[in-house]
């Protein structure tokens, strides 16, 4: 944590309003962004970011500074508002912890909304390049949350071909992103 997360976080335990804005505006952003690389759309975001930092503003006399920093506090929490939100939609199996904190602790960083939405166009417009099946292989795993033994139930497949096929999707989105300016 540094010295002004934790100046700031000391400051919100005592009640100080200004100090807790300080501390949304320092990591609202790149928590956002977090929620809509993990799959969830612009309102759901925005109404997840809110929860998020609620949940903190309520949480901040459990939090322990020896512990880890602020930051890993702060994504903590969010990935169990993640959590809860995709158990609702889908089920708890389909939320997949090391990967959200993949997406957090990802050096994307704080960015602003016009990045996030130019990122999200971006990614729209590999999958809209990838073949049909790839397409439909990724949104059933990343949109619908299925397994990949779900899918291949689905797809009438084997699961080893699912397994394959999605190497082979994130490679060519991969390569796609990279060709439009962001990294994977």
């Amino acid at each position: 944590m540094n010295n002004s997360d934790r100046d700031l976080a000391a400051r919100c335990m005592l009640g100080d309003r200004e100090a807790f804005e300080d501390l949304y505006s320092a990591h609202g952003a790149c928590v956002m962004t977090y929620f809509l690389r993990s799959g969830f759309g612009q309102a759901d975001a925005q109404d997840l970011t809110q929860e998020t930092f609620l949940r903190v503003y309520k949480s901040l006399a459990t939090y322990d500074a020896g512990r880890g920093s602020f930051r890993l506090w702060l994504a903590a929490i969010a990935r169990n508002v993640a959590r809860r939100q995709w158990s609702r939609r889908n089920g708890p199996e389909n939320f997949d912890p090391e990967l959200a904190e993949v997406i957090f602790t990802s050096g994307m960083g704080v960015v602003d909304q016009a990045q996030a939405n130019e990122q999200i166009r971006a990614v729209q417009d590999c999958l809209a390049a990838l073949p049909s099946e790839l397409q439909q292989i990724v949104r059933l795993l990343y949109v619908e949350g299925r397994t990949t033994r779900g899918i291949a139930a689905a797809m009438s497949m084997p699961e080893a071909t699912v397994r394959l096929r999605l190497r082979g999707a994130h490679a060519m989105l991969q390569r796609c992103l990279k060709a439009k300016g962001f990294s994977a």
